[in-house]
């Protein structure tokens, strides 16, 4: 594994305010040639990169809390101020819904940690007193359904995580040019196209969770038949 952070504006990098970091198993040699190859010296690692963790560990709670923890936090920042019901829902679709979005495209989260933002988000707008939560009048479902079928609009944390993912996938298949396109195609599918891509155990986790947003790409995606040179009959739909 191998990540690079720099610091720099538009197209000029500053190598001496650039660190770059391997992974445990990673050669010596390998990383002088990288170090050279880039023209930088500086080996550190940083816990956290944008905000996202930059290594996931085993238990993938530990490494999310933080943003079932900073969603509680903004919360409870708002115990003070009287709000109407119509108030905690706009607050709460355009601030704590938010929290999560950036790394729900990159990763994905475990049903733990998005049942804990489940329940912050449900119980403040039903309201808390005296540390006990209130009577929850309708289901989380009514509260998740879109507000042209009867519901509330709110979120459903594990479907969004999904769909973001896979809008991650799509962006593979139309931007293959791009530069995580290109390393992901050179370490997952160098012989075969995204939709064949294989999910080996010793895959990393971003790729798992690339994979996971790929089965509901896979529900909607369609071809449109042209000259049917590339449609393979025995395994495409």
């Amino acid at each position: 594994m191998l990540q690079v952070y720099s610091e720099g504006s538009g197209q000029r990098i500053n190598h001496q305010k650039s660190s770059v970091s391997f992974g445990a198993h990673c050669p010596e040699q390998i990383k002088e040639r990288v170090k050279t190859h880039l023209n930088i010296q500086n080996e550190a690692l940083q816990s956290n990169y944008l905000g996202m963790p930059s290594w996931v560990v085993r238990s993938l709670s530990n490494s999310f809390n933080f943003l079932s923890d900073r969603m509680w936090k903004v919360v409870r920042g708002w115990s003070d101020r009287p709000l109407s019901r119509a108030g905690k829902e706009v607050m709460l679709k355009s601030v704590i819904q938010a929290i999560p979005i950036y790394v729900m495209s990159c990763f994905r989260l475990p049903a733990g940690i998005c049942e804990k933002m489940r329940m912050t988000i449900s119980n403040y707008f039903w309201g808390i007193e005296n540390g006990k939560k209130k009577m929850h009048w309708r289901s989380w479902e009514w509260l998740t359904t879109p507000k042209a079928l009867g519901g509330m609009g709110f979120r459903d944390m594990e479907l969004f995580n999904q769909a973001m993912l896979g809008k991650q996938c799509w962006r593979l298949l139309t931007v293959p040019h791009s530069l995580c396109a290109r390393v992901l195609k050179g370490r997952y599918f160098p012989h075969c196209d995204f939709w064949f891509a294989p999910q080996p155990r010793s895959s990393s986790f971003t790729w798992r969770s690339l994979m996971h947003g790929k089965k509901l790409l896979e529900k909607g995606i369609v071809w449109r038949v042209g000259d049917g040179r590339r449609i393979q009959l025995t395994r495409d739909r």
